[in-house]
């Protein structure tokens, strides 16, 4: 996928952006209006991989004169409908690119100059190289939201990433064992960066010298040590349904990890997506810590 959409009143510049993405490999859609932005976006977000933005524009096409409102506007809407679809926003105006850089601190600002759109382009293309797993961030943003928060390990989102791409569909059981490493690895991370913001959650003793987890003394301390009459003793902090799945995860890809030439029943792809759905739920649940 290699289309980006271009909100811009000026047509002559619109002409030139065209051309010099086109000679990049990157195709443009243009649109000249805060209209033209709801027509195509968040209804055909799937046909592209970003938006580029003029810092003034027309909030409707039969408007003469740009309006200063225009790129709050914009932002918001796609606050509102698409977060973390990427936008990069052009400014003309050295002036003016100090001021909004001021005000819009978090948004990637390019100048109208050669140099700037060189730059832009190079954001563009990565955007392209990428948007099969920029699709996916937006598309589970509870999920994903952890990573872009330095809350789980860069590794972590990798291998979860490649869930998506590579695990969600595959019937070869022999490529199971792979996918369930990496469902496992994850589930673990996760603990142990529950770890390093709460260790009260998930106290250093619940670890090996190793570095690996005490998995059953963990499942007992988070359901609060349970008494003889199945009675809590200390804080709860996953209820049944958390510990089924949590329990169901982490012993099932176990027993797929560990080739067994006894075995008789081979699992098919619905269980594939069972524990990666089920790990995405455990995420969800770690966000409280």
């Amino acid at each position: 996928m290699n289309n980006v959409l271009l909100i811009d009143d000026r047509e002559d510049f619109a002409i030139q952006f065209i051309e010099h993405a086109k000679s990049k490999g990157i195709l443009v859609a243009h649109k000249k209006s805060f209209d033209g932005l709801k027509e195509v976006l968040p209804k055909y977000q799937h046909k592209f991989v970003a938006v580029v933005l003029d810092i003034k524009c027309l909030l409707r096409d039969d408007q003469e004169k740009e309006d200063a409102d225009f790129i709050t506007v914009a932002l918001s809407h796609l606050d509102a409908n698409i977060r973390w679809f990427p936008r990069f926003i052009l400014t003309g105006d050295d002036k003016e690119f100090e001021s909004i850089g001021r005000y819009f601190k978090q948004e990637k600002l390019f100048k109208k100059t050669p140099e700037d759109l060189d730059k832009l382009f190079i954001k563009l293309k990565y955007c392209i190289d990428h948007s099969e797993s920029l699709r996916i961030k937006r598309q589970n943003l509870d999920v994903f939201h952890l990573f872009s928060e330095g809350k789980m390990p860069a590794a972590a989102e990798k291998q979860l990433l490649d869930l998506f791409v590579d695990g969600l569909f595959e019937c070869d059981f022999n490529k199971y064992k792979g996918i369930f490493a990496n469902i496992r690895g994850i589930q673990e991370a996760m603990y142990k960066s529950i770890h390093q913001r709460a260790p009260l959650v998930v106290p250093a003793n619940m670890f090996k010298t190793n570095g690996m987890i005490e998995f059953n003394r963990l499942m007992k301390h988070l359901n609060g040590n349970l008494d003889s009459a199945y009675q809590p003793t200390t804080i709860v902090y996953q209820n049944k349904t958390v510990n089924y799945l949590a329990q169901s995860l982490y012993w099932s890809c176990g027993e797929y990890i560990h080739d067994d030439p006894a075995r008789t029943y081979f699992v098919s792809n619905y269980t594939v997506r069972a524990l990666i759905y089920n790990l995405l739920e455990l995420l969800i649940w770690s966000k409280q810590f």
